[in-house]
């Protein structure tokens, strides 16, 4: 009788672990805020044949991820996002203005437990697209087609990790999402200063709900 009341202990419980490991979403949505800061290793970084950059650059926007979990703790995330350009100036009565558009792929791990707090880590690998504009007459302000725009496409990567906490089986709330983004536009600018200047290092930040299907 013990024997038996073991063995069907042993089931219950086994069957109880497998019912709590598979108890994670498939697919996890994930629309949000997303800012990203950039700042040149000098005072001379130049996009090829675009703008003069003499400061951090600031972008704010959003985005979102679609993620396909494998198991509990592996999945993977695809991420797509877009911000404007603010708050840039450059020089007396110049300002530079545009956009970047980040696409990146790779793996997370997540780490659930029954506690409502998801810790989570992930590197993407992918793209991204910088449209810059000046407003001003200034040549230096002047691309190579003798205009003030710009746009170029570049390597991208980011790593980082971040928090969400389980509101409910459906809703998760991303408290956190902070990365390190790096970028690889190149750089046209003659100067030894900016011969260093090739990779951008960045830092981006997002946050915002999580749809769990």
């Amino acid at each position: 009788m013990k024997i038996r009341s073991a063995i069907v202990l042993g089931i219950v419980l086994l069957f109880g672990r497998v019912a709590f490991a598979q108890d994670y979403p498939k697919i996890e949505t994930a629309p949000g805020f997303m800012y990203i800061r950039t700042v040149p290793q000098s005072n001379a970084f130049t996009v090829p044949g675009a703008v003069i950059l003499t400061h951090s650059v600031n972008c704010a926007g959003g985005g979102g991820t679609l993620a396909y979990n494998v198991s509990s703790l592996v999945g993977i995330a695809a991420d797509l996002g877009g911000c404007k350009v603010f708050s840039n100036a450059y020089g007396a009565g110049n300002t530079i203005d545009g956009n970047i558009f980040t696409y990146l792929f790779g793996p997370r791990f997540t780490y659930r437990n029954s506690s409502k707090v998801e810790p989570f880590f992930e590197l993407n690998f992918g793209g991204t697209r910088i449209s810059l504009s000046c407003k001003s007459s200034a040549s230096n302000c002047l691309s190579a087609a003798g205009t003030n725009t710009y746009s170029k496409n570049a390597f991208a990567m980011t790593v980082g990790g971040g928090l969400q906490i389980k509101m409910s089986k459906k809703f998760s709330l991303r408290l956190v999402q902070a990365e390190y983004l790096y970028t690889r536009f190149g750089n046209s600018c003659a100067q030894s200063a900016c011969s260093n200047n090739n990779n951008q290092n960045s830092f981006r930040l997002k946050s915002g709900v999580v749809i769990n299907w």
